[in-house]
């Protein structure tokens, strides 16, 4: 059985527990991509998807929806879904799982693992007992991974006996749908978003580098006039912000000289996330 990894990872807690749990997995050969080195139309020689995002509004982020919708047919493959939360991640499992199912993969388990929030952690000192508590983590021993790897084992065990996945399908409502305190969280969420989006940019130590417009997972950030310049396109991934090497990207005042961060281990590179030889 080859199973696919299929993530997208803005600050690099993603990419980790994707990492974290294929390397627990021996009952099947596994393979990981980001979505934003895999074109949709091209995926191709597997057998189970394992789908991956970090929650944005009680669900995954709206583009990653979209490459949803592009995935080649599913054919009966069984697939897993996991989402990465810093607090709440409401019924983006569910929810994702459903997608999939609509697009003729079989839903057969999924998990959420809690990550330091991101947009939190850019707006605190770099002192702070919270930025401590974030770089102390042990990520060696995530709970909530740990559960969801032995979910995963023991379907593919059930697979290499020879059941199919329609056998062992998870139960699921045929239609995507959030319930009212998801919704009303997910409009609190938005409103945040909007008021961010609005208020980022780049400051006086912008150096023109252009990293953040090669990193970027809409093509949001462009340089003009020697200075990182934002569309209106933002997902507020916030990977510009914490990959900056001069800590010029910035939310109105909030994150000036605050901490940043690069992944759980600390050397997370979006660039790294790219194909050998593409």
């Amino acid at each position: 059985m080859k199973l696919l990894f299929l993530y997208f990872s803005g600050t690099g807690n993603t990419d980790y527990v994707a990492r974290y749990l294929a390397r627990s997995l021996d009952l099947a050969e596994v393979e990981l991509r980001s979505i934003e080195w895999q074109p949709p139309e091209e995926l191709t020689g597997f057998d189970l998807l394992a789908f991956g995002f970090p929650v944005y509004a009680a669900d995954s982020p709206g583009f990653v929806q979209t490459y949803m919708e592009q995935l080649p047919p599913g054919e009966g493959r069984g697939a897993f879904v996991f989402c990465t939360k810093g607090a709440y991640a409401a019924s983006a499992v569910k929810l994702n799982l459903q997608r999939l199912a609509r697009g003729g993969y079989v839903p057969l388990c999924g998990g959420d693992v809690i990550m330091p929030g991101t947009d939190g952690l850019s707006m605190i000192a770099k002192d702070s007992w919270m930025a401590r508590k974030a770089l102390q983590k042990d990520y060696d021993q995530l709970q909530d991974a740990n559960r969801l790897v032995e979910q995963m084992r023991s379907v593919l065990s059930a697979l290499a006996d020879g059941r199919s996945p329609e056998a062992i399908r998870m139960p699921l409502p045929p239609e995507p749908k959030m319930g009212t305190s998801d919704r009303l969280w997910a409009a609190l969420y938005r409103m945040t978003e909007n008021w961010a989006r609005a208020r980022l940019h780049a400051d006086q130590r912008c150096e023109g580098c252009g990293l953040c417009a090669r990193i970027c997972p809409v093509d949001n950030v462009t340089v003009r006039d020697g200075r990182a310049q934002f569309e209106d396109r933002c997902v507020l991934c916030l990977r510009c912000l914490h990959a900056c090497p001069q800590e010029a990207i910035q939310i109105g005042k909030l994150t000036s000289d605050k901490f940043r961060w690069k992944g759980p281990t600390g050397d997370f590179r979006p660039l790294r996330l790219r194909p050998a030889g593409s």
